[in-house]
């Protein structure tokens, strides 16, 4: 006896035309007589035939439907081969677009347009695709593996798009079936993807707590994983000022790294290192830093992680002094066409103070964004939310707007927890916040002091203290301190902060250099300079620009050049950035 309904199905159809023989008429529709020397009806056999054409029909179609996928998906590999990241991402998409893919092939290509497209233009490209798969494989517990990664991916993705707090359960989800499924690699891998998000939303001592109860990581464990455990304990090190340590877990990511084929990992374990070893107060190191990831990123066109990375070397070289290089590279970022909310806060936090120096209006109204602000919010990041408020609040002062200034400065300190990467938010308030604020934002500064590691913060609490001296009219107190942070900052190579801080010393003496041709200010062979350049250097010391400086004078450009040029030839310097010791170096006793 048949067992299955399908073999009852069968038996009883062959029962059904065994009759209609019998009975003489048509076996299908067993109503009509068949034709002759036929067993079925005309109409019957008809139908028949339509039927066998239309699934000849579908499947050459299904055919050459597979034939399109196959040949966009070994167009999108190729692409990817040759680091084409972009057209490797759109060929992947149409292949999905194509109508009755099958289960298999859809999951195999949105894995590919999810490793690429974090590599394209445009990061959120795999998002939607990401998300339909992600619950196909949640209700299969054979596709535990495949769950966790692509919960890894999109919790990066929330990352990258400003929502990094939701990233946080969709990891811990990921630890959980991890640990159910008994798959000790992803457990860490995922651990350690968490650590990053609560590292950057400041919740500190979970990410130790999770760092600490790890495991034991060693040489048996996955490149990957050996690699992201080095660069966690470097950035924990960094939290707590432990140099040493940061630098030893750095530099052992770094040279794990060099055997690894992951691009995004290799470039966030550069730019992750540079970040700390400024806050740690290294700029130097972090710009030799930033200078190999954009060697990277620009070798391997690595989509929207080019501006990203153009801006991070900017924001070093703003800090340097060297504003005009920064505009440059500012510029090379504002080319780029692609979309990724992290991009556009950089441009604002960045891109702002920047423009803002070099007196560049269509570069600032580019940078400036107000969405930059609800993204920076919404991301819960204080190393986000800090200098985005700080970019625009400087903005709001320029145009007038003090209490717009004031309302985001107190908004952003009800949040931010931290100073390392938010070193310019205290100082924005002390120079243009409300009073009221100003204790919170001194706060700041002083917690980083307390501990090890502090002379950035310890530069930046003098600074600090200087403008709010100022603010209240506390002038002889307002000028030791900013000596000292001038000083402090000058061993630092912060000159841009170097400068300012020597902008708020009043001069106690006309200026008067003295100097020969091509050689060092020689004290005792004084020459006095015109009215005119003394105007130029009084306003170069206060940070202006050479089209600040025209247009404040009211004379050219050029003749500003030509000015520059005379004082810093008889001075035997190159930079405006030595001028200040020159001067110091060549001022008269009495």
């Amino acid at each position: 006896m048949p067992k299955s309904n399908a073999e009852r199905a069968k038996l009883c159809m062959v029962r059904k035309r065994q009759r209609a023989r019998e009975a003489g008429v048509c076996i299908t529709c067993c109503k009509k007589p068949p034709g002759k020397g036929r067993s079925t009806c005309s109409n019957c056999s008809e139908n028949a035939t339509r039927r066998t054409l239309l699934r000849r029909a579908s499947l050459r179609e299904r055919e050459e439907f597979q034939q399109i996928i196959t040949a966009h998906e070994r167009a999108g590999d190729r692409a990817q081969t040759y680091h084409l990241f972009d057209d490797a991402a759109q060929h992947y998409q149409e292949a999905l677009n194509v109508p009755a893919i099958a289960p298999d092939d859809r999951l195999r290509i949105v894995e590919k347009l999810g490793s690429t497209s974090l590599l394209s233009d445009n990061p959120a490209a795999a998002t939607p695709w990401r998300e339909d798969v992600l619950d196909a494989y949640l209700g299969n517990a054979e596709a535990a593996e495949k769950a966790i990664e692509t919960l890894l991916q999109t919790a990066r993705q929330r990352w990258i798009d400003s929502k990094t707090a939701e990233g946080v359960p969709l990891c811990l989800r990921a630890i959980r079936i991890a640990k159910v499924h008994g798959f000790d690699r992803l457990r860490k891998v995922a651990t350690l993807r968490l650590i990053h998000h609560l590292k950057a939303l400041g919740r500190f001592d979970e990410a130790a707590h999770y760092l600490e109860n790890l495991g034991k990581i060693d040489s048996t464990d996955d490149l990957s994983v050996r690699i992201s455990h080095h660069y966690a304990r470097g950035i924990i090190a960094t939290v707590n000022g432990r140099e040493a340590d940061a630098y030893e877990h750095h530099e052992q990511a770094i040279e794990l790294a060099k055997e690894d084929i992951d691009l995004y990992r290799i470039l966030a374990v550069l730019t992750d290192y540079a970040c700390d070893a400024v806050a740690l107060g290294n700029i130097e190191r972090g710009k030799a830093l930033y200078e190999q990831a954009l060697i990277v990123v620009r070798r391997n066109h690595m989509g929207w992680l080019v501006p990203y990375d153009c801006m991070g070397y900017a924001g070093i070289l703003a800090r340097m002094g060297q504003y005009a290089a920064a505009h440059e590279y500012l510029l090379e970022a504002l080319l780029w066409d692609g979309h990724a909310p992290l991009v556009e806060e950089r441009f604002a936090a960045i891109g702002i103070p920047i423009a803002l120096h070099v007196n560049d209006e269509a570069a600032l109204m580019k940078c400036a964004r107000p969405t930059a602000i609800d993204l920076a919010f919404q991301s819960l990041e204080p190393q986000r939310i800090g200098p985005v408020t700080s970019a625009f609040a400087q903005l709001y002062t320029v145009k007038g707007q003090s209490r717009k200034a004031h309302a985001l400065l107190h908004r952003a300190l009800e949040i931010v927890t931290y100073v390392d990467e938010n070193i310019d938010l205290p100082l924005v308030v002390a120079q243009h916040g409300a009073l009221a604020d100003i204790p919170r934002a001194r706060a700041l500064l002083e917690a980083r002091c307390r501990l090890p590691s502090a002379s950035l913060p310890e530069a930046c609490t003098f600074l600090f203290d200087a403008f709010v001296d100022q603010r209240i009219r506390q002038g002889k107190h307002a000028r030791q301190m900013a000596m000292e942070a001038a000083e402090r900052f000058d061993q630092l190579h912060w000159y841009a902060y170097r400068d300012l801080a020597r902008s708020l010393i009043p001069l106690e003496h006309p200026i008067v250099l003295t100097t020969t041709i091509h050689q060092r200010p020689l004290v005792g062979s004084s020459l006095t300079i015109t009215k005119r350049e003394q105007q130029v250097i009084e306003r170069v010391l206060k940070g202006y620009t050479n089209r600040q400086i025209a247009e404040k004078l009211g004379i050219r450009e050029h003749t500003v050049e030509k000015h520059m040029g005379s004082i810093l030839n008889r001075l035997g310097i190159r930079s405006r950035h030595q001028l200040g010791d020159a001067l110091v170096e060549s001022r008269p006793l009495a």
